[in-house]
């Protein structure tokens, strides 16, 4: 999906910056990525995590990546500047999304 592979390159170039509010953005906007996955994939909910409750774990090998890095996203929602975060766990919690996505070809 050309559009969302942009997206994602879009995301990622966010993680380069010096900036810790970049940072979370790439990780927020990785999040609106994996909703729209979930949804295309079928899954129903009001978010991401009630989308995530519905997956069977054999339908998803990165099932586990999924939670931990939007439970980070999560954080970064709910507490805002006050939630520190350095670059490393941030490439880290990408490459989460980025498993996730390549194991539906959605990259």
């Amino acid at each position: 999906d050309m559009a969302m592979a942009h997206r994602w390159e879009n995301a990622v170039k966010h993680i380069e910056s010096v900036n810790p509010n970049d940072w979370k953005q790439a990780i927020l906007e990785a999040d609106i990525i994996l909703d729209d996955l979930l949804t295309k994939l079928g899954y129903r909910g009001e978010s991401v995590g009630e989308k995530l409750k519905r997956v069977n774990p054999g339908d998803m090998k990165s099932l586990n990546d999924a939670w931990e890095a939007h439970k980070v996203r999560n954080q970064i929602a709910h507490e805002g500047s006050g939630f520190s975060l350095d670059q490393h766990v941030a490439r880290h919690v990408l490459n989460r999304y980025r498993k996730v996505f390549e194991e539906f070809y959605y990259i």
